[in-house]
Parts: C-alpha cells; sequence; structure tokens
C-alpha cells in the first residue's frame, strides 16, 4: 500500500513540468478566457479558474497532457458540470477528445444548463 501511494506521489512530481507546461499553453490559446463562457478572466477572481480534465489523468495517463482533453472553465459550478457531463461516457468522450470535439460540445450543454437555469429563475 504504502509503495502504491509513493509511485503515484513520485509519478506526480516527475510530470508535474509537462502538466504545468500544457496548462500555460492552454491558457495562451484561449487568451486567458473560458472555454465555456468565453468570457476573459478577471485577475481578481483567478483563484477560482480551474483546468478540468475530460479524461480522468489516474485512468487514461495517455490524455493527461493532450490540450484537447482540457477544459479551462472559471468556476467550480463549470468544473462541477463538466464532470457530470462525461461521467459514464469515457468512450464517447474519448472520441470527441481525438476529433477536437470535447469543448464545443461541453459548451453546447453549458449554454442550454444555463438557459433552462435562468428560465426557471424567471
Amino acid at each position: 500500500m504504502l509503495n502504491k501511494i509513493w509511485r503515484k506521489h513520485r509519478d506526480r512530481i516527475a510530470n508535474w513540468w509537462s502538466e504545468l507546461a500544457t496548462f500555460e499553453a492552454k491558457r495562451k490559446q484561449n487568451e486567458w478566457k473560458s472555454d465555456l463562457t468565453g468570457k476573459f478572466f478577471l485577475l481578481e477572481n483567478l483563484a477560482s479558474y480551474q483546468m478540468a480534465h475530460g479524461l480522468p489523468k489516474g485512468a487514461y495517463p495517455e490524455f493527461r497532457n493532450n490540450i484537447n482533453n482540457i477544459v479551462y472553465v472559471d468556476s467550480i459550478e463549470q468544473h462541477e458540470r463538466v464532470d457530470r457531463t462525461i461521467a459514464g461516457k469515457k468512450f464517447l468522450v474519448e472520441q470527441l477528445v481525438m476529433h477536437w470535439e470535447l469543448i464545443p460540445r461541453l459548451k453546447k450543454k453549458w449554454d442550454f444548463y444555463v438557459k433552462q437555469k435562468n428560465g426557471k429563475e424567471s
């Protein structure tokens, strides 16, 4: 058990720089905008912005640093929504990542969710 924990920790440290570089590339690609809303991130709110992996890093290590597998979100609500949307659909998500379609699909789902949420509040 302890060996398994140590190997996981060692692998995380070994991959840290490559993952950080991937996150930086993703930020530059997006020009500091959310993938789901298209809004610029405000400096005072940077703590809430997160990178969500479509396919989990542990189960799909080959997609860990795939820029198409990373969704740049600007709130915990969006991160949780991404997780709920892809839950149980790993084969579909893998196909979407490989064909550059994950983020457009998640954006449509987010827009639909926001529209439904705002419609119920009115």
